[in-house]
Formats: C-alpha cells, structure tokens, sequence
C-alpha cells in the first residue's frame, strides 16, 4: 500500500549493505515507534553515551529492539515497501545535493505492476509514495517522473511541505487534465504523493518529534489503516464459499496486467494445428523481424520462447530459455505472435527465411498480407548498399544489422498508437493498448502462457475500429490509465470519423510529399510533428518522414551537423526540418528507412553486435556531451555566485 522512497543510500549505508544504515539516521528510529519495536540502544558505542537526539524520545524499551532482517520483515509485512529514487549515479560522500549523472529506478513501472520479475500486479496496490529526503529527494522524483503527474496518475498530499515540493508537477498535471484529475483524487483513484521532513543526520531543521509527528501523519498511520483493513478482508474471505456451478469463460487479464509470463512455442503448436508452417521465401537480407518487430515502430507482438528441447533453430541458445527483457528490440529473439488486422499470426526467424503460421482467422491469403505488411515489394539489399556507399558509418552497421525494414501497419491503429506513445516508454504504451484493444476490440483467441504459480492463458483482441471508439468517453480511458491522451483519443476519433474515417488515412498513401501529408495529420489532437512522421512513415508510405526526437537529432548532431544540437532547449520545428533535412539530403532513396536503421543500432539490446569501434565512438561522443554538459553547468553556477 505504502512505498518509501529515498534518493541513493549514503555511504554508511552502503559499507554496511543496509537501508537507512547511519547509526544517526532516524529512519528506523521512527519506523519502531510506529511498527512496534527499537532500532537500537540508541547509545553511542564509543562514548557509551546516549544519542541525545533520539534516546528519551523512543517508545519502546532497549528490550523490544530487533536486528535489521527482523526490522525489514515487520516493515515489509505491514505492507510498506521501500526503494530509491535513483538506481545509479556519481556522487562524492553521502549528500544528495551532490547527485549527478544519475539513472532512475522503473518506480512507475513497479507500482503499475509492469515490471518484468516483480511483484504481480494482485498483490500491488500502492495508495502512497512517501519521499523520505525531503524537498531534496521531492526535486529528484519531480525531474525523473514529471510525466507520471502530468498523465494524472499521481497527486500532492494536503500538507504544506508536499504542497510546495509538487506545486509545478501539479499545475502542469491540473493543465493537461482540467477537472478529472480533481475527481480522480475524490475518488481515491490515484497515488498520492506525500513529501516527508529528511530522516538523514543532515536534516536538522526538524527536531525528532517533529519528524516522528510528519511521519506518522502521512505514512504511518494511513498505511496501517490500509494493513489493517486488508487483514480484516482476508479474514473474512477464509469462509468457505461454494463455487459456481457455471462460471463461464473468463478473460485473464492481458500480458501488461500480468507481467510475469511466457509464452513459449511448444504451446503455441498446440493451436490450430491444421495450419502449418509457411515461407514467406525472404532472405536474411531482405528480413530480419528480430530488428524490425520490437524496436519502437509498432506494438502489436510479443516475443515467443524457442525452447531448446523443440527441434530447429533455437537447440544451441542459452538464452532461449529466458523470456525475453528487453523493451526495445529483441535482436536474440526467435518467435513472435500478435494480432494484426482479423488474424493472430506467429512469426519465426530462421538463419535463412522468414516462416509465418496462422493461429486464428483465414489462413487464405494470408501470405499475401504478410508480405505487404513487410513491404517485400521494396527490395532492401540495393538500398543497404546505396546507403552504406553516402554514409561509412552507416555501411558497418549495415553489415551487423541486416534486413531492417519499415512496416506498413493499418493507418488507424497507427494513429491511436502512437498518440498513446507520447512521453511515454515501451512497457507503458504496451499495457495503455492492451487495455484499449481488451476494451473496445474484439475477442479473437486465448494463448496459453506460463506464470510463476502454473499454465494460464491470455485473452487477444483486435483493434478497435473507429466505430467501435464511437461511445468511448474520456473518462473510460482514463481509467484505463491513459491520461491526458485520453482526451486527444477523444478528439481525433471524432474529427477523423468527420473526415472520411480509415478511408481518408490511406487516401494519404497516395501523395507523394511527406511534408503535406505532416501537415494533414498535425490537424489531429495530441498529433505533433515527431508523431505525424511516424504515422506518415508507419502505415502511409512516406519514406521521407523522418520522426525527430532527442536521440536522432544527438543522432545527426554527431555524425553529420554537430550544430543541429544549438542552445535550445527544446526541438523547434525549424530544428526539426534540418535535422530531418540532414537524411533526406544524405539518403536520395528511402531515407526515413536509412534513418530508422541507424536509430535500431543505438538501442540497447543492439549493441552486443555493433563493431568496436562504432561502439567505442558512441561512448566517447556521449562521454563528451556529458563533460560539455557539466561544464556548462559550473558557469551556470559561478555566473549565479559572481
């Protein structure tokens, strides 16, 4: 019910690998006087004096004291969990003012229950984050999650100190949100957020009770209420009760509610068994859906496991036993189903071809679709070869990266996906579409799965269509956890159903210039220019777009205008035409596909396969950026002083 959250362990607390571990901190002094036991004698052990700060003050007696697993079990079983801000950083001593180049923990992820080897989301239901620094750790929350407030998932505690610590994540939330966000808190729908005088030695301004007295008031005594309520349900749910005689099919939850699962491929074979196998007659180097389905283009698959027991491809892989973590891209996966138009579709990769099967729906003509869905009319070696010869750099990732491809997806599930995609992550944007599809799409198959506590299924559904959004409300996919996207869903439904529905979407496939086509979309609530060109280039045959964000204009900065970067601290469209501009000049033929080959080799997962030297150069231009960054930083800093 309850996560604590501090900034980054001090050093006490790292040298003795415990939570909180300063003998000075008064963490576990005030969890004791709420939970019920002594952190310690509270007595110095080299002066053998008491420690003035907290010794007359504590309720319970040097006999209730518990060593630290003891404390950390009577903590977490009264359902409060504790975690950091910030997972990594550089830091000098133990003062979180000195912070920096810090890497935040998948906090948003682990409460929404979507993160991969975590709790299950049934066993989640944060009502409270409690911010143990202070102000200090508020600002470190604030910079890394801003977007959570802003989607009005989070709100401010009453208090003064949390008041004044989310003031401008809440404005911008009450912005994007209008009067939802004020209901949504009414109703006990979001998580608050409560900002907590600083437990470290160096928090003086509070004296204990003071400290005690904040703590209490806004983590304490609401969690226990929380447990205690809990612990009177699960009494009462210990009665007997008669199962139905006639429970009907029931859909399990979809894989973004239920994190922890496989689905491994000797399940899959069990479906439609009838259906075999089918080539789609396609080199390595024409196709490789390792580098084309999950880097970020579309959302549609999940990774199938290739057991190392099932005959073929996967009989040497170590890691095929593994399910696959990465959000963005799966360069060492094998197998992926997913549901595209009125079929569900198992896709595998072998060295030589890509095979496709159909689970569910018409298996006739559905190598057909899958071909245009792939656009194999486009021959890819001749333009990796064009490519490689306008760009060196670009020529050894091609050599490492074979058979990336654009996708044509259907133009309405396109726009509905990538508006949800806004300032957002993958594993986020994969729960907002389950959800949507599970909502307004139609039922298609259960796929069996495997979860820690046995086999299940998961239920698959298609996308909605626009006459299936017709009824939904703005308030349905907040709920869903949409947030301020719910409203922009809202507004393109109906101005697109105004202008002529799917139908006038692929009337854009026709033109012939990307930049009238942006234009045509950027009509479109909560369409901006980057999500326009992905749309344009997704599912409208616009091979000029070319989507801009932050990592390909550090992207063209890098290799081909270090001054597209400027001093501005946001891309203005006419940043965003010449960094676009940069790879249609470079690229004559198909240069949105060129730039999305180079932004594939700069995720993660990727880079295990890169050359040396193309790594070593990724590393070095960011380790400079990050020195230019730091200095500009210090002449901030002496300018203020001076």
């Amino acid at each position: 019910h309850t996560l604590i959250l501090g900034t980054h362990p001090s050093v006490a607390s790292l040298d003795r690998d415990e939570m909180y571990g300063h003998p000075l901190n008064a963490f576990w002094y005030i969890a004791g006087d709420a939970l019920g036991f002594r952190r310690s004698s509270a007595v110095s052990p080299k002066t053998g004096k008491p420690y003035v700060y907290f010794h007359d003050h504590l309720r319970r007696g040097p006999d209730e004291v518990l060593e630290y697993r003891r404390q950390l079990e009577r903590m977490c079983g009264r359902g409060f969990a504790m975690w950091d801000i910030v997972a990594e950083c550089e830091r000098e001593g133990s003062l979180d003012t000195d912070i920096e180049k810090e890497v935040a923990n998948p906090i948003r992820e682990f409460c929404e229950g979507t993160l991969n080897g975590s709790i299950r989301s049934e066993h989640l239901a944060i009502k409270r984050i409690a911010i143990s620094n202070g102000s200090t750790g508020a600002k470190f929350f604030v910079k890394h999650f801003a977007d959570w407030f802003a989607d009005g998932r989070l709100f401010a505690a009453a208090d003064d100190m949390s008041q004044r610590a989310f003031k401008s994540a809440m404005n911008r939330a009450r912005k994007a949100n209008g009067s939802a966000l004020e209901e949504d808190m009414r109703n006990g729908r979001l998580i608050e957020v409560v900002c907590l005088p600083g437990v470290s030695p160096a928090a003086a301004k509070f004296t204990y009770l003071e400290k005690r007295e904040a703590w209490e008031r806004g983590c304490y005594g609401p969690g226990l209420a929380d447990y205690e309520e809990w612990n009177s349900s699960k009494k009462a749910e210990r009665t007997p009760k008669k199962k139905p005689k006639n429970p009907g099919r029931s859909v399990t939850p979809s894989p973004s509610k239920k994190p922890s699962f496989r689905i491994v491929s000797s399940d899959l074979a069990t479906l439609a068994p009838e259906n075999e196998w089918i080539d789609l007659e396609v080199s390595a180097e024409e196709l490789r859906p390792s580098a084309t389905l999950t880097n970020g283009q579309c959302f549609n698959w999940l990774v199938v496991d290739v057991e190392p027991t099932e005959e073929g491809d996967a009989a040497d892989d170590s890691s095929a036993q593994k399910p696959q973590q990465s959000a963005w891209g799966t360069h060492d996966a094998k197998e992926w189903v997913g549901p595209l138009q009125d079929r569900v579709i198992s896709v595998r990769e072998t060295p030589a071809t890509t095979l496709f099967r159909v689970l569910h729906g018409p298996a006739t003509g559905a190598r057909e679709d899958l071909r245009r869905y792939f656009r194999l009319e486009t021959p890819l070696a001749p333009l990796y070869e064009e490519w490689s010869g306008a760009d060196a750099r670009l020529a050894k990732i091609a050599a490492a990266i074979p058979g990336v491809r654009i996708v044509r997806q259907d133009p309405v599930e396109c726009v509905f996906s990538f508006i949800c995609s806004s300032n957002n992550n993958i594993p986020r944007i994969a729960k907002m579409l389950s959800s949507f599809r599970e909502a307004y799409g139609t039922f298609m198959m259960d796929v069996p799965t495997r979860r820690e506590g046995g086999p299940s299924t998961m239920a698959l559904f298609s996308f909605p269509t626009l006459a299936s959004l017709a009824d939904a409300t703005e308030e349905e996919l907040r709920g869903m956890g949409l947030g301020y996207r719910a409203k922009f869903v809202v507004e393109t439904r109906d101005l697109l159903a105004k202008s002529g529905g799917k139908d006038f979407l692929l009337s854009l496939r026709a033109k012939r210039d990307s930049e009238a086509v942006q234009e045509e979309l950027i009509r479109f609530s909560g369409v901006g220019r980057k999500v326009a060109d992905c749309i344009a280039l997704f599912s409208l045959d616009q091979d000029d777009a070319i989507p801009v964000d932050v990592h390909v204009q550090h992207i063209a900065s890098r290799d081909y205008d270090p001054s597209v970067l400027g001093e501005a601290k946001s891309i203005t469209p006419s940043i965003y035409k010449r960094v676009g501009d940069l790879f249609r000049d470079r690229f004559d033929s198909y240069p949105g596909w060129a730039h999305s080959l180079l932004f594939v080799a700069e995720l993660p997962s990727f880079r295990g396969i890169l050359p040396a030297d193309v790594v070593k150069e990724m590393d070095e231009w960011r380790e400079h950026e990050q020195r230019k960054k730091q200095e500009k930083k210090e002449e901030s800093k002496k300018a203020t002083t001076s």
